[in-house]
């Protein structure tokens, strides 16, 4: 949201139109939220968490592109590659949700929740899980706060985007500065801790 500041501001003017400042979204919202929605979708193609699947074994003798792959032959998916396919995403190094909504005199591009949760036998079981968790976080994140560039001295600290190597691709840490959008969306958020308290560990039950 630092890099695409006009993303937050469509994101969010999407959200005080459909919700609202009464409350935060919730899943009944979704379907009414199509640009937080494009949110998620890019937010796995941007920058996969697993930029490579866990490999796959040829169960059998099989010919794909013109290559053989004999059976028991050991395939892993570079899933980076399929997410920043020029052929299958307009200008795949820009973080732009737009992509997935129809309009711009062409169609929404493919959907990478097909292959980012992996595919066949092996697809993740926690998929869906995953998808409602990013909807749900997106959504209320910016319902409720702004993200811009941390200050030093009077002028904002520059930030590029990078990640450290490992099978789960994690940002590398980096300055920046969340408050709440309002006095408004302060109280809203403060709320939240009457409606769902702290709880007790259930640690020493298990």
């Amino acid at each position: 949201m630092i890099l695409y500041p006009e993303v937050q501001q469509k994101a969010q003017e999407e959200i005080d139109l459909v919700v609202g400042t009464d409350r935060l979204p919730h899943f009944g919202d979704r379907q009414n939220l199509p640009y937080i929605n494009a949110m998620v979708q890019e937010v796995v193609r941007w920058h996969p968490v697993g930029t490579i699947g866990i490999p796959h074994v040829a169960s059998e003798d099989e010919t794909c592109g013109g290559y053989r792959i004999p059976q028991g032959a050991q395939i892993i998916a570079v899933i980076w590659s399929f997410t920043h396919d020029p052929d299958r995403y307009h200008d795949p190094s820009t973080f732009k949700p737009e992509r997935f909504l129809p309009g711009n005199d062409r169609p929404p591009e493919a959907d990478p929740r097909a292959y980012v949760f992996g595919f066949g036998r092996r697809v993740c079981p926690g998929r869906a899980l995953a998808d409602s968790n990013l909807y749900l976080s997106i959504a209320n994140f910016l319902a409720g706060f702004k993200i811009q560039h941390a200050m030093r001295n009077g002028r904002p600290i520059p930030v590029s985007p990078q990640f450290l190597p490992g099978m789960i691709s994690h940002p590398a840490p980096f300055e920046f500065d969340v408050q709440p959008r309002s006095s408004r969306h302060a109280a809203l958020i403060s709320s939240l801790e009457s409606k769902h308290p702290w709880e007790s560990s259930d640690a020493k039950n298990l």
